[in-house]
């Protein structure tokens, strides 16, 4: 059903949108189209020279800072892991007539992805037993899962699909979308220190402006099938569902109303804390670069955003049994919007209620232990666990996850350049070989590159950062409380 993205064939994008938005909701099938430009930069987890960013990993890590002052003018990353959409026709050498296409088979399918921006980031140490850190992000988690179906790329109505799919038993799947902005307070402290070891804490109040919220949830959607003398008829004949979406969407046509777009969303308070403890050889003295050992726990992203449901939002169930598959694509023609959408389920259902209640998404809330090992000669290795508290498939609760489980990163780094290769076994059981270069003020990177590679499935993302110290290299070394 997420079909063959080719939007160029015979329809245009807006009625090929409706149209398969409409039968994902009632089949199922759920599809959501965002933009996907969210947290993980995997490379410098651990690293002294990670600056304001680093308190994205580890809230303690401002004060274990190399840099007295650092400004992130911008920085962005997107993490995708999914099992069924690929890029047809991609090389390297030539992407000309590459699509988006869906692989065929019979089984679960699954995307999730997520991105954010971040803008002025600031870190100041006080000294160097104190440290404080601001800035502004925007941030998006999407997750969409959908138990087994049969997709072949003939599939072009409900009818169709359910011939492909009739030995399925009943459809299920669900969306889930939140999006917000994101304001960050960070103070760290060191709390205790001696000639062999240093211990800081810190934490992270996160100001949060909740601007977009989706939610879609098809629950054991059955029909009968019979036969006459010249086709197969299909009826529903049992399931529920429910979709809704933040109110801040209705009516958003113009500057006037996209002005209020932000002013009519929920603010939310979120909350991350952290310790870092240092080992060090005292032989090379005390200071935040030459540690030999550098452990980190942290608890990130506590909360939730709230959000006002639109009218459009909406539960249903007991599908009419009179209604045959080709009643179904008859009400889909011609939806325009989601008011056309809702009257038609509205037909469609027996059992139909509006969604009044403000709806919550939690934040991706997750305990992070991070170990880095100090080789020698500017060569670190790093390892990050970071075990979700929740799982985003829940029927009942609207919940985000992160996709990073276990990641390894050997890393060369100074204050100027770096090369980073990390490599990363995800919550969805996929092993990523990723890597990252840093120059001067810049860092990019590759979570996968197996992206890279011909007719890529689209698992990993990548990052980018630019940075600023406002002193040359010489003041940056003196400044800093390590000599080099």
């Amino acid at each position: 059903m997420l079909s063959n993205i080719q939007t160029e064939k015979r329809i245009n994008y807006r009625e090929y949108y409706m149209k398969q938005i409409s039968i994902l909701l009632i089949l199922g099938f759920v599809f959501l189209v965002t933009k996907l430009q969210s947290q993980g930069y995997q490379a410098l987890h651990g690293s002294p020279y990670a600056g304001s960013t680093g308190i994205f990993n580890n809230p303690a890590a401002s004060v274990g800072s190399a840099y007295k002052w650092d400004l992130t003018l911008f920085a962005t990353q997107l993490k995708l892991s999914n099992n069924f959409l690929y890029m047809k026709n991609f090389s390297l050498a030539n992407q000309n007539g590459s699509y988006l296409e869906s692989k065929e088979g019979n089984y679960s399918r699954y995307l999730h992805a997520n991105l954010d921006i971040n803008l002025m980031n600031v870190l100041y140490k006080i000294d160097n037993n104190k440290a404080f850190s601001i800035g502004l992000r925007a941030r998006t988690y999407n997750h969409i899962k959908l138990q087994p179906y049969n997709y072949v790329d003939t599939i072009t109505s409900i009818h169709s699909f359910l011939v492909a799919n009739s030995n399925t038993a009943s459809l299920q799947g669900f969306a889930t979308h939140t999006g917000w902005l994101e304001g960050d307070l960070n103070y760290s402290q060191v709390l205790f220190e001696s000639n062999t070891a240093k211990l800081t804490g810190g934490f992270t109040v996160q100001i949060m402006r909740g601007i977009s919220g989706l939610f879609t949830r098809v629950n054991k959607l059955s029909y009968t099938m019979s036969k006459n003398a010249t086709d197969t008829i299909f009826n529903f004949s049992d399931g529920n569902g429910s979709f809704g979406y933040s109110d801040n969407y209705d009516g958003v046509a113009g500057q006037t109303s996209a002005k209020n777009f932000i002013k009519n969303s929920k603010t939310a308070l979120g909350l991350s804390f952290g310790i870092e403890y240092l080992t060090y050889k005292t032989e090379n003295g005390n200071n935040n670069v030459n540690y030999d050992w550098k452990i980190g726990v942290s608890l990130l992203d506590l909360g939730a955003n709230t959000f006002k449901p639109s009218t459009n939002s909406t539960k249903f169930s007991n599908p009419n049994q009179t209604l045959t598959d080709i009643d179904f694509d008859n009400k889909f023609q011609g939806i325009n919007n989601t008011t056309d959408l809702k009257d038609s389920l509205g037909t469609i259902f027996s059992t139909y209620v509006d969604i009044t209640d403000n709806f919550k998404i939690s934040n991706p809330t997750r305990l992070n232990i991070n170990i880095d090992k100090n080789l020698g000669n500017n060569f670190f290795i790093n390892a990050d666990l970071s075990m979700n508290f929740y799982a985003s498939s829940s029927f009942t609760k609207f919940r985000t996850r992160e996709l990073n489980l276990l990641t390894i990163t050997p890393r060369w780094e100074t204050i100027g350049w770096g090369a980073y290769l990390p490599v990363q076994y995800n919550t969805q059981g996929q092993l990523w070989v990723g890597a990252a270069v840093k120059m001067g003020p810049l860092v990019m990177g590759f979570h996968n590159l197996g992206l890279l590679k011909k007719d890529p499935m689209l698992n990993g993302g990548g990052y980018i950062l630019l940075s600023i110290h406002p002193f040359n290299k010489r003041n940056v070394l003196s400044k800093m409380d390590c000599p080099q």
